[in-house]
């Protein structure tokens, strides 16, 4: 069985890369959060990563091209429209691109990709 995540977390975005799950952003039910916790399945523990530059709730998330892509959420104050990207590698987060148009509590995923 799961332990228990450190604390109750709603909107969170979340991928997998390998063995490991990623809970990006969220709302704690006070604040948004732009932190990054990650649940390692073999140990069953929970770590801190390093956070994202904006903070979001309700955004989409998933694996692609080796590295999880986090788009538009909620920040508090409006919508968002841009696309942060995790390298697992380097343990950075980098904002790549803006949507057209702002959005949340919208699904995202990648089913194939081929270069």
């Amino acid at each position: 069985m799961w332990q228990l995540w450190f604390h109750s977390i709603k909107g969170a975005g979340c991928a997998t890369i390998d063995k490991y799950i990623f809970a990006c952003g969220g709302f704690d039910g006070t604040v948004h959060l732009s932190s990054v916790e990650r649940y390692d399945s073999q140990t069953n523990q929970w770590t801190n990563m390093t956070s994202m530059s904006v903070r979001r709730c309700y955004c989409g998330s998933a694996f692609i091209r080796g590295r999880i892509a986090v788009i538009g959420g909620y920040d508090g104050t409006s919508l968002l429209d841009t696309v942060e990207v995790y390298d697992s590698d380097k343990d950075e987060w980098t904002i790549e691109s803006q949507m057209l148009t702002p959005r949340c509590d919208s699904g995202f995923a990648c089913v194939a990709y081929r270069q």
